[in-house]
């Protein structure tokens, strides 16, 4: 990437760290290592266009003109995201928990659209950012209605190759799946330790690293007992995420529709409950298709 589109990368990344955030020039010059002087006609560029709108007091915050950027950039999936944003928030609410919406891009996973202020948060994400990859044991919801052929490319993608244990862990989530439309990871450690890298390395460089480089921790990750496979534990746990694949009219995974961040550790049978709801809650909203 250039020097000057690197710029203005950094500077959209850094005020979308959440809704609402607004800096002024020179907070802006202290976050993201651009000095005041090259900042200022970069910023007079992206007020101009609309990508920026300045306050009253001189701050600065993101403008109208990305909103529109980022529906064209939803494609045919939009119409569905939009639908199905008051369901989130009702979800997000009743839980007490973060809902989202996810798509396979590529090589990613990534949030299209989140509701929700939980009481607890211990996933970290962010809309449209690229920190998740698609490979295992990532993912798995995607993974719904695939041929053999694409399974073997998606476990193709783990270095060193997977072996009979993890192989039999996959197939069990995906029988789990096929037969309740459900799927839910355990919280792991090496996960949330992966999670804070990502994002500090994201906001000093504002690129997205290649897959390859999560090749350590995705290895530590896939010797734990990531997926969950077995409801019956009465024992609660630390669960990561709940979720149900969303169908396109040619029966593929277009979405997931997630819950993460709930505000406390979950039994088997909670985890269930938690998924059926999801899916009880989905089917009320036009045009979704569920498994």
């Amino acid at each position: 990437m250039s020097n000057p589109t690197h710029r203005v990368v950094a500077v959209l990344n850094c005020l979308a760290q959440r809704p609402g955030r607004s800096l002024t020039l020179s907070d802006l010059a202290r976050e993201t290592g651009i000095s005041k002087s090259t900042l200022h006609p970069l910023a007079e560029t992206l007020l101009n266009s609309g990508y920026l709108l300045r306050d009253s007091d001189r701050r600065l915050h993101l403008g109208p003109a990305l909103t529109g950027l980022g529906e064209a950039a939803l494609g045919e999936r939009g119409h569905l995201v939009s639908s199905l944003r008051a369901l989130m928030n009702e979800i997000a609410d009743e839980l007490n928990a973060h809902c989202i919406l996810t798509a396979q891009l590529g090589e990613w996973v990534v949030p299209l659209a989140a509701a929700g202020e939980p009481s607890r948060v211990t996933t970290l994400f962010r809309v449209g950012e690229r920190t998740q990859p698609f490979a295992p044991p990532l993912g798995v919801l995607f993974l719904f209605g695939r041929s053999m052929g694409e399974l073997q490319e998606w476990l193709g993608r783990a270095y060193p190759e997977p072996d009979s244990r993890e192989v039999d862990m996959v197939m069990a989530a995906l029988e789990l799946l096929r037969s309740r439309g459900v799927a839910a990871a355990a919280r792991s450690g090496t996960k949330a330790l992966a999670e804070g890298m990502i994002f500090r390395e994201n906001r000093k460089h504002s690129e997205t690293p290649d897959p390859e480089s999560f090749q350590e921790w995705m290895t530590e990750l896939r010797r734990e007992q990531y997926l969950i496979v077995d409801f019956s534990d009465p024992t609660p746990r630390e669960v990561e995420w709940i979720g149900t694949p969303l169908l396109n009219r040619a029966g593929r995974v277009d979405l997931a529709l997630c819950a993460v961040n709930f505000p406390k550790p979950l039994s088997g049978e909670e985890v269930l409950e938690i998924g059926g709801y999801l899916r009880t809650r989905a089917a009320s909203v036009p045009g979704v298709r569920l498994t």
